[in-house]
């Protein structure tokens, strides 16, 4: 389906009713500025368009007492402790893109058709192919809308290639501290941004030369992206990634929070700054928001973070996503794609049985080597 060349029609107010012109037809929505007034034209054009431009036929499905938002709902409860944070966060928005366009409608009436609509609504958003193949999929019961192929309307979206150095040095001179901290770590270790933004000190096994984290069924607050498939990860620290941590590892910090905090970040802006406290008699500034200062980075905030700096730095944003492809590119280029497979945690449950010993002994050496 060709990208629009023209806006479709806009929603236009007649008295207290919402009306849309389209084919010289006048079309009511319901109350003007109302949520249901909106999702109905949302649901007109994101039709209108799917069908060539042409207003869709009447739906003849009968009415059912469950609609639309209320499976939808279901699911999400069910899915938001099902998956991890990163496959619940891609399932929420493909249920919000439906939620949008038929929320209302009973759910007997949602079929191939619509479904096929609710495609054609991601690719007028500008999602690449690949991500609207994974919302799709979503839908298991749904699958007679056939996968978007290489070369169709949607685009390809860009490979994930690793950050050059050169962005990488200018980044690092507009982050505080703990951010360029956990720049090093991802980099050293290979590990994902939300494992090392959540790292506590009781995780560590600090036993060995190469200390280490290993995520598995036994903690809940411990999970990993890929738990629920059954496999278990384990992070190394090597002697360089070591004196990072101890940096933070003070004496008499609390071993259940978080290592790496943005609390730390807005200590050492004031230290910098010569900041004295507050006199004695000094009033407290009021407080212009409720937003307070977090216990622990998340990985959005830990994006955000670099994505400002990339602006002042004036380079090309990149993700911390991204750091591992540095990583598995060194790590691979020095040790081979089998321990570059262990260290970052790439090889499925059948592989990683088959060599999976042996890997974590040569994992360990290029840890005490680059890590």
């Amino acid at each position: 389906m060709p990208r629009l060349k023209t806006r479709p029609p806009k929603m236009s107010r007649d008295r207290r009713q919402a009306i849309v012109w389209i084919d010289g037809q006048r079309l009511y929505h319901g109350r003007w500025n109302s949520p249901e007034a909106e999702e109905n034209y949302n649901r007109l054009i994101a039709e209108w368009v799917s069908n060539g431009k042409q207003l869709p036929q009447p739906s003849t499905a009968a009415a059912e007492p469950a609609t639309v938002t209320e499976v939808l709902l279901a699911y999400w409860r069910y899915a938001k402790d099902r998956y991890s944070s990163a496959e619940a966060g891609t399932i929420k928005q493909a249920l919000h893109r439906v939620r949008a366009l038929y929320g209302s409608e009973p759910v007997t009436s949602f079929g191939p058709k619509r479904l096929r609509t609710v495609r054609d609504a991601m690719i007028q958003a500008g999602w690449s192919r690949g991500h609207i193949n994974k919302q799709i999929s979503i839908y298991r019961r749904l699958q007679t809308v056939e996968p978007l192929k290489r070369g169709e309307v949607a685009n390809e979206g860009r490979a994930f290639r690793p950050v050059p150095r050169s962005a990488i040095r200018r980044v690092r001179r507009h982050v505080t501290r703990p951010v360029r901290v956990l720049i090093d770590l991802q980099l050293l270790t290979g590990a994902r941004a939300d494992e090392l933004v959540r790292l506590r000190p009781k995780d560590l096994d600090v036993s060995g030369s190469v200390w280490t984290v290993t995520y598995d069924c036994s903690d809940s607050s411990r999970s990993h992206k890929t738990l629920h498939h059954g496999k278990v990860r384990t992070i190394y620290f090597g002697p360089r990634a070591q004196r990072l941590l101890k940096m933070y590892m003070t004496p008499g910090r609390p071993l259940d929070r978080p290592i790496l905090s943005p609390r730390d970040a807005d200590l050492d802006g004031k230290q910098r700054r010569g900041h004295k406290g507050r006199r004695a008699n000094q009033q407290p500034t009021p407080k212009k928001t409720k937003r307070r200062i977090g216990e622990a980075y998340t990985t959005a905030s830990y994006r955000r973070c670099i994505h400002r700096a990339c602006e002042k730095a004036n380079v090309e944003k990149w993700g911390p996503h991204r750091l591992r492809h540095n990583a598995a590119t060194s790590l691979r280029r020095q040790f081979g794609i089998d321990v570059a497979s262990t260290v970052l945690g790439h090889s499925s449950l059948v592989v990683t049985m088959t060599y999976a010993e042996a890997n974590d002994r040569r994992a360990r050496e290029a840890m005490c080597r680059v890590g």
